[in-house]
């Protein structure tokens, strides 16, 4: 994937019947491309009232929650109230501005209807703080704490609810992710500094 990334996280597990009638509510707004690749056909059906726009495919897959390291689960059940019985992936073919904006509509419009939260895939994506170096502070760790503190700021000055999920990477450090509600993804959308996460 070239673009950002998202996925909702839904309390109950689906069946296919599940998966069959949200594949029917997102063909009201949504065109299939192919298998699970979707192209936006009805921009205000999310809820974005905008007369032009560019964007790509989009990834929509629903499936099992599995969380990446063990311990992650129980962080994030504590977190939020729930183990995810089940997710829907969100992932954008291109990194357009206008793809970022497609993906956090669609993804509020899956939580919204669907009584879900938003794994945003990272921190609440702002920019460094004076004085840290992006490229360091992802290679090294070099400034990271700081960053995610303004990351965190930024989240409390939106209102709506987020929670913060460690967890263990691939190379044996840890790192964070924010899970928001529907109300505050909607907030960030209006904010000046608006992405997701790539």
């Amino acid at each position: 994937m070239t673009g950002p990334s998202a996925a909702v996280l839904l309390p109950d597990p689906w069946t296919a019947s599940d998966v069959k009638l949200f594949r029917a509510w997102l063909a009201e707004m949504l065109t299939n491309d192919i298998d699970d690749w979707w192209l936006l056909r009805e921009p205000s059906e999310v809820g974005w009232q905008t007369a032009s726009l560019a964007t790509g495919p989009m990834l929509v897959e629903p499936g099992a929650w599995d969380p990446e390291d063990p311990d992650e689960a129980v962080h994030l059940a504590s977190a939020v109230g729930f183990l995810p019985g089940a997710e829907v992936v969100l992932a954008s073919a291109t990194n357009g501005v206008d793809d970022h904006r497609f993906l956090a509509h669609l993804a509020v419009a899956v939580a919204q209807r669907h009584r879900g939260l938003i794994d945003l895939t990272g921190p609440l994506p702002v920019p460094p703080p004076a004085g840290v170096n992006a490229l360091e502070a992802v290679d090294s760790g070099a400034g990271i704490e700081q960053w995610w503190a303004t990351s965190r700021d930024t989240l409390a000055a939106l209102g709506g609810a987020w929670h913060e999920i460690p967890y263990v990477t691939a190379g044996g450090t840890t790192a964070i992710y924010h899970v928001v509600d529907a109300d505050l993804l909607t907030a960030w959308l209006a904010h000046p500094r608006f992405r997701m996460v790539k």
